[in-house]
């Protein structure tokens, strides 16, 4: 699903479209010509580039998403497709009529799942009292999450992975830089997953936000999180604690980590288009039992837990 993610980091770059290439020049030269069919996420970092039009609409076509992001790589803004799918109207119908049983059951397995991969997370770097703190947070997990054991867990999950002084700051940096930097990446990639499956990704399981047009979005990628949190650990431990085109990198290939699906063992953004799809199972049956994928454990990053 996932060709290649394309960043434009450095300043004062201008991209233009020819004969199926994304050209990148600067004032004087092309520096690099991308086929546009390779690329499935372009994110923007730097603050002054230039693009025309038709190269947004382009990449719309073929299910790209456009990420605009703004300090401290937080995404300002995302430029998705519309009516990919054939299905569009019946899907959003499904979507609208939704009941609230129903999506407060899915949103209760999200944050069991999420909750559980945290616990994953602790338990992969040692940190057994809290893996062990989180397990019991998840057993706990109402339809809803009416008792708001994501934020209890979360209380428990940061300081056990970055520290007692750690706090989780989308404006901060170093690490929580990192963090959005990586967050950006996987929630692209989530909503260029229900787009194409013809969700409408402003309509959430449980965010409601009349600001928000990816709503839908925040709920899915809920379950990613602790990857890019993994990710994030490994590079502080190798004392690389800011965005450098190095960590960019490595940061991206979260999107290849195995996961185990419905459909056998799948990257990140594969498992991402089973999961859309199941819930559209879920709104077609009124059926609750959304399938959820795991992460891999017989992928070597996390082989040592075994």
């Amino acid at each position: 699903m996932l060709n290649r993610v394309l960043e434009i980091f450095e300043e004062n770059r201008f991209l233009s479209l020819s004969r199926g290439f994304i050209l990148i020049k600067d004032s004087d030269s092309v520096l690099a010509a991308v086929p546009l069919s390779d690329v499935g996420l372009l994110l923007i970092s730097a603050q002054s580039t230039c693009l025309s039009k038709n190269i947004l609409n382009a990449l719309a076509e073929q299910g790209c998403v456009t990420v605009l992001c703004g300090k401290n790589y937080t995404p300002s803004s995302m430029v998705v497709p519309l009516y990919s799918n054939y299905l569009f109207a019946k899907i959003l119908k499904l979507q609208i009529e939704a009941s609230l049983p129903l999506k407060k059951r899915i949103w209760q397995q999200i944050v069991i799942k999420k909750l559980l991969n945290q616990a994953l997370v602790l338990k992969i770097f040692g940190k057994t009292s809290g893996s062990n703190e989180l397990l019991r947070t998840a057993s706990l997990v109402k339809s809803g999450d009416s008792d708001n054991r994501e934020a209890c867990g979360a209380k428990i999950y940061w300081k056990e992975l970055f520290g007692q002084d750690f706090v989780r700051d989308k404006n901060g940096e170093g690490i929580n830089a990192l963090l959005n930097y990586g967050y950006a990446v996987m929630r692209a990639s989530m909503a260029r997953a229900i787009c194409a499956r013809g969700l409408l990704a402003s309509l959430g399981v449980h965010h409601d936000n009349n600001l928000n047009q990816f709503c839908l979005a925040d709920d899915f990628f809920e379950i990613y999180r602790p990857i890019i949190d993994y990710h994030v650990y490994r590079l502080v431990e190798a004392g690389k604690n800011e965005v450098t085109p190095e960590t960019k990198k490595y940061m991206i290939s979260s999107l290849w980590i195995k996961m185990d699906t419905c459909q056998g063992c799948s990257p990140v953004s594969q498992s991402m288009l089973y999961m859309v799809s199941s819930y559209i199972d879920c709104l077609e049956t009124k059926k609750t039992d959304i399938k959820l994928p795991e992460i891999g454990l017989e992928n070597e990053d996390f082989a040592r837990i075994k």
